[in-house]
């Protein structure tokens, strides 16, 4: 049997060990980042408290949004009367906010092969006239695909920190990936740890979890054997089943 190695945070993918087990892979999770708090919530307390100053909060990962959920339940906020309209990547960094922020509008962009999920969402707002000031809770190594297209269209981005993301070593990323046949990333951050710990000869075929990884991937000489069409579980699965066809 196939082995698997899921290098994302434990439930990312709902379902994929099931369906990989059905085409006879065997998915084990072994996350090698962490989230921990920022430094000070001072910051994002203050934006949220005064939420009026903002036309528009953007969230580009589940992080960002249980952040910005647990802030407002922490600060006794309630979430009515003039507030920023929400926008976010997909269902799941919707369904993070746990409701805290009223309805997410206008929030789920097109999937695409080609753009990123942060960039997905920045065209979405422009075309959709989103109002700024734009607050954007996001982590302490975010990227910075968002607020630099959204500034180039002359919107205004506040950039609040509200999670910072801890690599696991380098002796970790190794005895996480030896043995496997495959490795899936989720992030150009791991993808660079295991470049780093991992020899060219002990790498594992790649799956890549869209194109900003998948291009930081072949930038350091390790070429994804597979990338999903979207950043999805019947997609990933699809794309697994094709490494392991007969060619």
């Amino acid at each position: 049997m196939e082995t698997l190695v899921i290098t994302a945070s434990p439930g990312s993918f709902a379902g994929l060990a099931d369906e990989l087990r059905k085409i006879s892979v065997q998915a084990i999770e072994r996350p090698l980042t962490r989230s921990e708090p920022p430094d000070s919530w001072a910051r994002l307390d203050e934006a949220l408290n005064h939420r009026d100053r903002y036309g528009s909060l953007a969230l580009t990962s589940p992080r960002a949004a249980a952040a910005v959920a647990d802030r407002i339940r922490a600060c006794g906020i309630s979430w009515v009367g003039h507030t920023p309209r929400v926008w976010a990547v997909g269902g799941a960094t919707a369904e993070a906010l746990q409701g805290m922020a009223g309805s997410v509008q206008g929030s789920f962009p097109e999937q695409s092969a080609d753009l990123g999920a942060a960039e997905r969402l920045a065209h979405v707002m422009l075309s959709a006239g989103a109002a700024d000031p734009v607050l954007f809770p996001c982590g302490e190594n975010r990227r910075d695909e968002l607020p630099a297209i959204l500034r180039a269209n002359g919107l205004v981005v506040d950039e609040v920190i509200c999670y910072r993301m801890v690599l696991a070593s380098a002796e970790q990323a190794r005895d996480a990936v030896s043995g496997a046949s495959m490795v899936l990333v989720a992030s150009p951050s791991v993808l660079q740890l295991l470049v780093e710990a991992c020899s060219a000869s002990a790498r594992p075929r790649l799956v890549a979890i869209g194109p900003t990884t998948a291009a930081a991937a072949k930038s350091a000489g390790w070429p994804p054997a597979a990338v999903p069409s979207v950043p999805s579980t019947p997609a990933l699965v699809s794309a697994i089943a094709g490494l392991l066809s007969p060619r």
